[in-house]
């Protein structure tokens, strides 16, 4: 069972966490960054022209005070900073810096616009974070299939009032409200699309009036258009659901000057879904960009990886673009890639940067003894170095990662992700975590959240080896080996870094219990056979279960739990 190794710089996971422990962040001796939202929009702006202000908010969730500044990625959007006052959006804390972002739209183009403002505070914790702005121009047009829906979401500064109207084909469209609370930043709407089965193929057209906000731009009307077909209608994964069906905002990737090639997975990140009737098929795929290399890899009749060479590129914007040609509907479909390269300067950690490696949530708690990886950028300039030996080495690849100023084992290393082991002897509370390269250069310090226990499932094996699956479901009394992360200290004892003990006594986790059923808790709980380290391994566990008796086939959630703390679930197939 090895860790997943980095082919691209954002790193993202199947599994998805159905449980989270969450543990309060004590204050820390520095200030520490905290946004209560990373994104503003999708600001819906019937015409070019108005400036639209949104108000985020900024605390300090350490000691100090913070001294923030701030960047945009694009010249209309400006931001400032205001007077400390009582927070409005959060619970989180009692001050807050009001940050706001004045959106001059005059000029953009129709449909979405993108910007990114960088948050700032070089003496704080968890600095810089980033603010994704998102701003549509225009009509709202989608492709829909008889009988199904799609939405387009927009935000506004308070609760409005929206008024939906059709001009053809009857009641197709709606508008709902997406979220309710009392903390909230923006107000999300959702508009709705749902073409009845009996609806004939063709254009159809309409209007949302939206009045009552405040905020005068908000108050509008907004042409909308669909389009209704019973051919494919091509979606690219990547697809953000506020960009009106199928186009999307695309990718931006950053590089600095000197970074080796970047393998990117276009599949399936950007292979195309289908959100329309009958089957899509791919007839081909274009690059621009001399940057952007397709790779001999493929899937689906599309290629699947590609690489991104910022070699001899200078400092500055280089615009790309992957286009998908098929035979939906809406017919060529372009993903633009956006390549952003930056000058060479100190490893820099991403905001909630540090994850498990199970499920590779931000935020998520991690344990003593943890598998996690640090995402970034310029974490080394070296060739990735994978599959390093055991014992784990401190440093690798020209960098090394600091756990509250010590070195760590690590797993591999790479221009935008390292994996590494956090230590046993690592307190519950706020662990601060920087990249060190050989060159002396150090990155911004992240935190995160270590508690005693914090189980995360990878993957069952049945008891004949094959991975649990629909096709290779297990069976009532058969013995299987689920994979883990997090469960904590052993009892002996074993170093970070360290391979686990092949021989008695091996290095067993107490307390232990294994869930069978639906349900964050199982409707049967078992006994494991074994629950420890996997020999020869260094911080990946392995728990040996029965599987009971009165188990309904088919589909069951697997989970454990161990010091009162639950695992995410795996699927369970049974025959």
């Amino acid at each position: 069972m090895g860790l997943r190794p980095p082919r691209y710089q954002f790193f993202s996971a199947a599994g998805l966490l159905t449980f989270a422990a969450f543990v309060a962040l004590p204050a820390h001796a520095a200030p520490m960054l905290r946004l209560v939202t990373s994104t503003i929009g999708p600001v819906q702006v019937a015409t070019a022209g108005p400036t639209n202000t949104q108000t985020l908010e900024a605390y300090n969730a350490g000691d100090g005070t913070l001294n923030l500044s701030f960047s945009s990625s694009v010249p209309w959007i400006a931001a400032t900073l205001g007077a400390s006052r009582n927070c409005i959006n959060t619970s989180a804390a009692k001050t807050c810096l009001p940050i706001q972002f004045a959106i001059n739209t005059t000029g953009l183009a129709q449909g979405v616009s993108s910007g990114i403002v960088t948050v700032s505070d070089p003496n704080a914790v968890d600095s810089p974070q980033t603010v994704a702005v998102l701003v549509r121009v225009g009509s709202v047009s989608v492709y829909a299939a008889p009988g199904a829906s799609t939405s387009v979401p927009f935000a506004v500064s308070s609760y409005v009032a929206a008024r939906s109207t059709t001009q053809s084909g009857g009641n197709w469209l709606s508008v709902a409200a997406e979220s309710v609370g009392s903390f909230l930043f923006n107000y999300q709407y959702q508009i709705q699309f749902q073409p009845p089965a009996s609806l004939a193929s063709g254009p159809y057209s309409g209007s949302v009036a939206i009045s009552g906000s405040g905020n005068s731009t908000d108050n509008q009307t907004i042409p909308v258009s669909m389009q209704v077909t019973s051919q494919p209608i091509a979606v690219p994964a990547t697809a953000t659901t506020f960009a009106p069906q199928p186009v999307t905002t695309g990718l931006t990737i950053r590089l600095a000057q000197g970074a080796p090639p970047l393998t990117y997975p276009f599949s399936p990140t950007i292979l195309l879904n289908n959100a329309g009737q009958g089957t899509l098929s791919v007839q081909n795929t274009a690059i621009t960009g001399s940057w952007l290399k397709q790779d001999p890899v493929t899937a689906y009749g599309v290629p699947g990886f590609f690489e991104i060479d910022p070699t001899g590129l200078a400092v500055g914007d280089n615009p790309g673009s992957v286009a998908f040609t098929s035979n939906a509907a809406n017919g060529t479909v372009t993903v633009p890639v956006d390549l952003q390269i930056v000058a060479q300067g100190a490893p820099q950690v991403y905001f909630q940067g540090v994850q498990n490696n199970a499920t590779f949530l931000p935020g998520d708690t991690v344990a003593p003894g943890d598998i996690l990886v640090v995402k970034g950028e310029q974490l080394t300039f070296s060739a990735p170095a994978l599959n390093l030996p055991i014992p784990l080495p401190t440093d690798a690849g020209g960098t090394s990662v600091l756990v509250n100023g010590t070195a760590v084992p690590l797993y591999y290393t790479s221009y935008g992700q390292i994996a590494f082991q956090l230590p046993y002897n690592v307190p519950p509370g706020t662990a601060l975590i920087q990249v060190k390269r050989d060159d002396g250069q150090i990155s911004n310090q992240a935190s995160a959240i270590v508690a005693a226990t914090a189980p995360r499932l990878l993957v069952t094996v049945n008891q004949d080896y094959s991975i649990n699956s629909a096709a290779h479901p297990a069976h009532a009394g058969d013995v299987l080996t689920i994979y883990a992360i997090g469960l904590g200290a052993t009892s002996p004892a074993v170093d970070a870094g360290a391979a686990a003990p092949s021989t008695e006594p091996l290095a067993q986790v107490s307390g232990l219990i294994v869930n069978f059923g639906d349900g964050p808790i199982g409707t049967q709980e078992a006994a494991p056979l074994f629950a420890g380290l996997t020999p020869t391994f260094a911080g990946l566990y392995q728990v040996n279960v029965y599987v009971p008796s009165g188990l309904d086939s088919g589909a069951v959630d697997l989970s454990v739990s161990v010091s009162g703390n639950i695992s995410n679930a795996l699927t369970l197939y049974l025959q």
